[in-house]
């Protein structure tokens, strides 16, 4: 394991003014480098166990210090590397987890859940996500997103502008889930791997927040409060304030040195 870099976190989450109860679960684990949300679908309580499982089996297997049978399959190099694909299967073990509980019980049969996980490393950062929560950067004022949603509209019109509006006004479906963790028995893990510099903020969020808060907005909260406490209280609030039409999390990382 890598020293522990210092990291700054907190994170926040609301069932939000339209839902009976909170299907979002996270995890903000500095002395990991870990930052995860997930958003149950599914209905009843099948969602929330399956968002719980998710986060649960991946922050399992960082924090036993085991070597996964299949963690590490391409032979040797370097840690880098097996950083990544550490995280990629801890993710896929979850959709295992999640797929098979589903199938062996009936309380919970079709759950499932989206994940959006960030692992810190020094120098590095490694994303893995599936569904629709998001990863964002803010660095120098700026706020980018560093995951592309797993949905109908993503997926049919990439980032293409013009028909992307037309689609979204004409189809309540257009925001429809395309993976999810625990849907099928694989799942698709998409990753990205990005170099760090110190003071890059992370956001991980479901879309309780991204949804009904324009980004501007939120690049507004983030770049004003350095606390980053108050900041995740403070989107929560907004998403509320917008309506609050589905369960909101936040999990906010910042690296030292900036």
């Amino acid at each position: 394991m890598y020293p522990q870099l210092a990291i700054e976190a907190a994170a926040h989450s609301d069932v939000g003014r339209r839902r009976s109860h909170n299907e979002d679960s996270f995890a903000a684990l500095p002395r990991l480098g870990l930052f995860m949300v997930a958003d149950g679908l599914g209905g009843n309580a099948a969602g929330e166990v399956a968002s719980r499982m998710a986060i649960e089996v991946v922050k399992g297997c960082f924090e036993v210090d085991e070597d996964l049978e299949e963690t590490w399959p391409y032979g040797t190099g370097c840690a880098h590397d097996r950083d990544e694909v550490r995280l990629v299967m801890s993710v896929r073990r979850a959709n295992r987890a999640i797929y098979e509980a589903s199938q062996q019980q009936e309380a919970v049969r079709g759950m499932a859940t989206t994940f959006a996980g960030v692992l810190l490393g020094p120098g590095m950062t490694y994303i893995a996500h599936v569904g629709d929560s998001r990863v964002y950067r803010m660095r120098g004022g700026t706020l980018q997103r560093l995951t592309r949603d797993h949905s109908l509209l993503e997926e049919l019109l990439g980032d293409g502008d013009g028909a992307r509006e037309a689609v979204e006004a004409l189809s309540n479906r257009a925001r429809t889930i395309t993976r999810a963790l625990g849907a099928d028995e694989s799942v698709d893990i998409e990753t990205r791997v990005e170099p760090t510099q110190p003071g890059d903020l992370f956001l991980v969020c479901s879309d309780g927040l991204w949804g009904p808060v324009p980004e501007g907005r939120i690049a507004g909260i983030l770049g004003a409060h350095r606390d980053l406490g108050f900041a995740a209280e403070l989107l929560i609030d907004l998403a509320n304030e917008h309506g609050g039409p589905d369960n909101v999390t936040c999990v906010l990382a910042r690296l030292g040195g900036g």
